[in-house]
């Protein structure tokens, strides 16, 4: 049976100890919260190996495909060599993205630099680290890149971002595949730049096409109508230029279960119609397969993902209990950002009963709108540790040090060990970079 972790609110190596404890990876994280202090980010690597099987068994009927892993998900230098390890590619979108992997010694053919607002110095940095794919959003930074490559010397090899004028079903905030995305080329446009392009051969090797439609999917039909729309612009392509393009990119944006009624198809599942729907789409318009490209990333390390919070003080307001804990939307700001739902439990106590009357998880930043879970509904009281699952995509990428708190640590867990892969941020942290004005210092 293949497991496809996503579809699951918690990661594959939960469990309850016989002290009522919630045991992630082998840990306690009642022992890892006295030991590395709260907020805390848990990771778990078996849910994320789980995660890159599941996805590689849906593309086993695909002859030459990779898992690109979406890196703005969650990323840092342990997580760049995690992927490494496991065959994947890294999706970068910014500098310091691409320093990362870098810092991690991340092979460069397998890194791919996507944004919708390249500067120059990100195209130097890649082309300057060698073989780093660029991903092309527009005509002038085709022109810039192009520019970036004669000066240096280099070739770079190019997929162009196409807009395919699909629009899943997912929040506003999170939809890029729509006809008015800020992201990428429209089909009516695209016969010029590939001329562009050519126009620059002796430094630019156009490899295909990439579409990304949007995040937080979950059913297959707007995936499926995206790669018929690849498979016509693909034959089009032929026809105009002769050209038949070796590499085909169809994005991620497959979502995960954050509540018991989230119910998305499994990572396995998704695979699997990516692989077979380009098999057909392709033979379809006689055209030959490419090497195909998927983009997971929420999928591969959201579920993977707990934040343990401490309790401080709890109040009831109008009928509602508020449970306020020691971190919120500086490191999630999923809820006040996109309306997103979680599920939490009492981590050192996994058996309490729901509490009876209406309970909500608020967070202790100064926003009305920072509420962990509304309908939370936890006994739980001052000392208390409060789990919220499914924390590990968009979370640490996304935390903010609003009201001058640091950011959390992170922790890898796997076979009962707890490693540091990112420091909590110390108060020396947040006022390293300030200056004061000579004029202010008298």
């Amino acid at each position: 049976m293949i497991v496809s972790p996503n579809t699951s609110v918690m990661p594959i190596s939960a469990s309850v100890n016989d002290a009522g404890h919630l045991v992630l990876g082998g840990c306690d994280t009642v022992k890892l919260a006295e030991e590395f202090g709260t907020p805390l980010y848990l990771i778990d690597e078996a849910t994320i190996v789980a995660s890159i099987a599941a996805c590689s068994a849906g593309l086993s009927s695909y002859r030459n495909s990779r898992i690109l892993y979406a890196g703005k998900a969650f990323l840092c230098t342990a997580m760049c060599r995690l992927i490494a390890k496991h065959g994947l590619g890294l999706d970068v979108v910014s500098e310091g993205e691409l320093y990362t992997a870098i810092q991690a010694d991340f092979p460069g053919q397998l890194l791919f630099l996507h944004g919708n607002n390249k500067s120059e110095r990100e195209i130097e940095m890649a082309l300057s680290y060698g073989q780093v794919r660029i991903v092309v959003d527009n005509s002038s930074e085709l022109e810039l890149i192009a520019a970036t490559a004669k000066r240096l010397g280099k070739t770079v090899s190019i997929m162009l971002r196409l807009i395919p004028g699909v629009t899943p079903d997912t929040h506003q905030h999170t939809q890029t595949g729509q006809s008015d995305s800020k992201f990428g080329i429209p089909l009516d446009e695209l016969d010029s730049m590939i001329e562009q392009a050519l126009r620059h051969k002796d430094v630019l090797k156009l490899l295909g096409l990439h579409a990304h439609i949007g995040s937080y999917i979950l059913d297959l039909k707007p995936f499926v109508e995206s790669v018929n729309v690849l498979a016509d612009t693909y034959a089009k392509v032929k026809d105009a230029f002769a050209l038949e393009l070796p590499d085909l990119d169809v994005g991620g944006g497959l979502g995960v279960a954050y509540t018991e009624d989230s119910k998305p198809i499994s990572l396995f599942e998704w695979a699997q119609a990516m692989a077979e729907h380009t098999t057909s789409a392709f033979g379809e318009r006689h055209l030959k397969l490419p090497n195909l490209f998927v983009e997971p990333g929420r999928s591969i390390v959201g579920t993977a993902g707990v934040t343990i919070y401490r309790v401080g003080h709890c109040k009831q307001v109008s009928g509602s209990r508020y449970i306020a804990v020691d971190g919120g939307m500086a490191d999630n700001p999923r809820p006040i950002t996109y309306q997103a739902r979680y599920t939490a439990a009492v981590a050192n106590r996994m058996h309490a009963p729901a509490c009876a009357q209406p309970t909500t998880l608020v967070g202790r930043f100064c926003e009305s709108g920072d509420i962990i879970v509304k309908d939370a509904n936890l006994s739980a009281d001052t000392g208390d540790l409060i789990a919220v699952f499914a924390t590990g995509a968009y979370h640490y990428s996304q935390a903010s040090n609003y009201n001058r708190t640091g950011r959390p640590a992170c922790l890898l867990v796997n076979n009962g060990v707890a490693e540091v892969i990112i420091e909590r941020e110390s108060n020396s942290d947040l006022t390293r970079l300030d200056r004061i004005p000579d004029r202010l210092k008298r």
